[in-house]
């Protein structure tokens, strides 16, 4: 798998540096996803050359970008216009770059950060609503963290939709880690899944854990116990 995703996508896998501020401010209104600033927005300061692939086997080019707001995978057409991928059902991963993403049904889009054949550890990111400001007078949010009203919501997949344009709200950026298996599913990554993913290595794994301290928040740890459960395969 690791020579097709290298072969079909455009090269290997690397860590970009992530976006900027840690707490967002999603204003009310129609334009509200617009209006925190495009490198809060996406994945990427702009839109990369990259490849579709299907699950069929077609592909296609296209230059894309990660919406982290709307957890929508989006390309440039031909007339420069910015579209959502559509018929995601059928995608298999989208390279942007030398990065991967690996399309999930129930989860969307998950950036591959490593890739030890036949498993990968992901990454989801996406935002959780720290609190909503209720307009005040004229019009206007009035800023009192006190006063929550709900305007927003992050669904399943961690995007954000506007239900109306009453207070604007206040968002902080989030990673969950996931593997995906030798199967293609992926599931969140914690002490449980790790033993059931490597269930004939039980032994080894439980040992390296008992001996280990591994944060299951902390990429580093989580790439270190990866690359220790594939070298028992």
């Amino acid at each position: 798998m690791k020579a097709l995703l290298f072969t079909l996508l455009l090269g290997g896998l690397t860590t970009a540096a992530f976006a900027q501020s840690d707490v967002l401010r999603l204003k009310s209104g129609s334009a509200g996803e617009k209006s925190i600033p495009f490198a809060d927005r996406y994945r990427y300061d702009q839109f990369r050359d990259g490849k579709i692939l299907y699950q069929t086997g077609a592909s296609a080019n296209a230059r894309f970008n990660y919406n982290i707001v709307l957890g929508e995978m989006q390309f440039i057409d031909q007339r420069g216009d910015t579209l959502a991928v559509a018929s995601e059902p059928v995608v298999r991963m989208v390279g942007v770059g030398p990065d991967v993403f690996w399309f999930d049904r129930s989860l969307g889009y998950l950036e591959v950060i490593e890739d030890d054949n036949p498993v990968k550890l992901a990454l989801k990111q996406g935002l959780k609503t720290v609190r909503s400001e209720k307009r005040g007078g004229y019009g206007q949010s009035s800023g009192t963290s006190a006063i929550t009203n709900y305007q927003f919501y992050s669904s399943g997949n961690t995007s954000v939709r506007a239900l109306d344009a009453k207070g604007d709200l206040l968002l902080i950026k989030d990673k969950t880690y996931y593997l995906i298996d030798q199967n293609g599913r992926a599931v969140p990554v914690n002490k449980a899944s790790i033993l059931n993913v490597f269930r004939k290595q039980r032994e080894a794994v439980k040992t390296y854990l008992e001996s280990e301290p591994i944060d299951f928040k902390q990429e580093a740890d989580l790439k270190k116990l990866l690359k220790y459960c594939s070298n028992l395969l």
